[in-house]
């Protein structure tokens, strides 16, 4: 199965072959991106401003110079209990963050395996415009990435607090550079 859902920023693909990954336990999961500030922009967009906030109080959510930086973890209950992982990944279950507030990267991005696994199996038009997506998406993110860097370098010196006001300034941001 594989599937591509377009929605601008909220693009989704998805692959079956992602459940049973043949590169690791916890797929791309063992190395999850980065919340760069389009993409926590984007989360609090869909009214997930109080989720950033508390994964940050929790310690799931750590910030970085340029957003936040998901918590890598141990997962005791996988097949390898040493290996590290995003912190909201579940062995068995995958992601456990909901769509609308995942990194833009955990919702556009599967591998060339499971790209070529689309293909063989019909969807050969869906991987297309999958790959087209994918393309487009990460040059919009780093225009967007590029522009809320520099506000957030010019508006909120360091140390940076990450608050209500932060947050929803970035979302104002963002909603403007979408625009455009």
């Amino acid at each position: 199965m594989f599937r591509l859902t377009l929605a601008g920023p909220d693009t989704h693909v998805a692959s079956s072959l992602c459940a049973a990954c043949p590169y690791a336990p916890a797929g791309c999961c063992v190395a999850p991106p980065r919340y760069s500030w389009s993409d926590v922009a984007r989360v609090v967009g869909h009214g997930g401003r109080e989720w950033l906030e508390s994964a940050l109080r929790r310690g799931e959510l750590v910030p970085f110079a340029h957003g936040l930086s998901l918590v890598r973890t141990s997962d005791r209950r996988g097949r390898a209990p040493d290996e590290k992982k995003c912190i909201f990944h579940r062995h068995g279950e995958g992601c456990t963050i909901a769509a609308e507030r995942r990194p833009a990267t955990c919702n556009y991005y599967v591998c060339d395996r499971a790209l070529e696994d689309g293909e063989t199996s019909g969807a050969a038009l869906t991987v297309a415009a999958a790959r087209e997506a994918h393309d487009d998406l990460v040059a919009r993110f780093v225009r967007w990435d590029e522009a809320l860097d520099a506000h957030v370098r010019a508006t909120s010196p360091e140390p940076r607090t990450i608050d209500a006001a932060f947050l929803d300034d970035l979302w104002i941001m963002f909603a403007r550079l979408q625009k455009r």
